[in-house]
């Protein structure tokens, strides 16, 4: 089987939070949350060295500036590519059930032992096999707490703004 509908409700960031164009990363951490510390992040390509990688169904995204992140979003076993969709009841990627999918959000030196959470693939596009664009919201959390991170990424490969020099 694939992604499902999402479901109502379902967290997304605040009208104007996010960037009106080109490719970002947003973070938004609940206080004790261990990975966001309680802070939100926004990253631009002006900001900072946004790259994703594919394999499968499987997305790497990393973000490189005044912190470091990376994200891994797997789509369940039988997909080839991401999907729109809801990917519910994740576990941490690598070690998720196959037949679910899974997710890890870690950085600047934190990561999750253990996590729970969903990712919503909002709209992808691939040409010839290969990724060219992709709006995906998360959630996560560590530990089995209560606290979240939440996260949203649009990315484009068409977007040619500059990334920052060395």
């Amino acid at each position: 089987p694939g992604p499902t509908t999402p479901p109502q409700g379902l967290w997304q960031p605040a009208a104007g939070a996010t960037p009106a164009s080109g490719n970002y990363v947003y973070l938004s951490s609940d206080p004790g949350d261990w990975i966001g510390a309680g802070a939100t992040y926004a990253y631009t390509q002006a900001t900072a060295i946004l790259s994703v990688n594919t394999s499968g169904g499987h997305l790497g995204v990393q973000v490189t500036g005044d912190e470091s992140w990376s994200g891994d979003f797997q789509a369940m076993s039988g997909l080839s590519q991401l999907q729109p969709g809801y990917y519910g009841s994740l576990q941490r990627y690598p070690f998720q059930n196959p037949v679910r999918g899974g997710l890890s959000w870690s950085g600047e030196g934190r990561g999750c032992n253990t996590l729970t959470g969903w990712f919503v693939v909002d709209a992808v596009t691939y040409v010839g096999g290969v990724l060219a664009s992709i709006d995906l919201r998360f959630e996560q959390h560590c530990e089995g707490g209560a606290a979240a991170l939440h996260g949203q990424i649009h990315w484009a490969a068409g977007d040619s703004t500059a990334p920052p020099g060395p």
